[in-house]
């Protein structure tokens, strides 16, 4: 039996949207800008009283809430809706509480954001949590088969793609792409790392440029940047679109969080500085512009007309 085959590990692929998989890579290899809805998590923490339930368990108890949140988006011009599902992987689920499967929440979360809006949905995967060393461990083993069993629910959910973001180094792509290759049967995942201002992963100091070419060689749709400052992104973008052969993609965020006179948490958010930055992201040759952690809507909105008067 083929390891790479979704059926070889328990998903009817038959199910899956194949032709929402082709319509993206279409959109993408078209070249013309598309908008990437903002952040779930941040979003939701921002709920009254919810700065301490995890952005996954709002799946399962109001669903009727990520799909208003993905409506936002939409409405806001967003081209690509993102699921909430950056923390739904089993370990994430275990550590925040939520007990339910895998399968359960992703599959809750990306029926809200397709009863949201008649667009694209890309599963959002975050770090599995696992560590290893060595390919030949059981530890290795155990990461890939995280990345597989979410990548596959993502999938069978509906999901048009997988979105593997904020990856701090090349060890952590490794089960990431692998563990997704072997359900992806065609359907595309895309990778998007987390960089300092002088481009470079976070976790093990690599320059962007040679995560790009690793990921692109490991079978990656598209590559990017995300949950970084705009000045990093700035200094990132160019760098990737001159050496990557794949769609460049770019997601910042809005910076460090703060209490405000309530106590809530709060950004600092600023959608004119994104909407000027996305005109030179685009410049540069970025496919895929949006915005990470902290914002909302009105920073979609404000990405969306600058890119449209571009």
């Amino acid at each position: 039996m083929d390891e790479k085959s979704g059926a070889a590990v328990g998903f009817d692929t038959a199910a899956w949207r194949f032709d929402d998989g082709e319509e993206l890579r279409e959109a993408l290899a078209a070249g013309w800008p598309l908008v990437v809805q903002g952040p779930m998590g941040t979003a939701l923490m921002q709920e009254p009283g919810a700065e301490s339930i995890p952005p996954a368990y709002w799946n399962l108890a109001e669903p009727e809430t990520v799909t208003r949140l993905h409506a936002l988006y939409a409405a806001a011009g967003a081209d690509v809706l993102l699921a909430n599902t950056f923390q739904a992987n089993g370990p994430a689920l275990e550590r925040d509480g939520v007990y339910a499967s895998v399968r359960e929440v992703n599959d809750a979360a990306v029926r809200a954001a397709l009863k949201a809006a008649r667009l694209p949905v890309l599963g959002s995967v975050g770090p599995c949590g696992v560590s290893w060393i060595t390919q030949d461990s059981p530890e290795f083993r155990a990461a890939r088969a995280t990345y597989r069993e979410q990548v596959g629910a993502l999938f069978a959910a509906g999901a048009a793609g997988v979105l593997v973001e904020t990856v701090t180094s090349v060890n952590d792509l490794v089960a990431a792409l692998i563990g997704a290759a072997d359900v992806a049967a065609g359907m595309p995942v895309l990778a998007s790392f987390a960089v300092d201002e002088a481009g470079n992963l976070l976790g093990d100091g690599l320059p962007v440029e040679t995560a790009v070419l690793y990921a692109e060689k490991h079978g990656a749709a598209s590559v990017g940047v995300n949950c970084c400052s705009l000045a990093a992104a700035d200094e990132a973008v160019p760098r990737m679109v001159e050496v990557a052969r794949t769609p460049v993609s770019v997601r910042p965020n809005a910076g460090e969080p703060h209490r405000d006179d309530d106590g809530a948490l709060a950004w600092n958010e600023d959608p004119e500085a994104f909407a000027e930055a996305a005109v030179r992201w685009v410049r540069a040759g970025a496919v895929l512009v949006g915005s990470c952690c902290g914002t909302t809507a009105r920073t979609t909105a404000a990405v969306r007309v600058a890119v449209d008067e571009r």
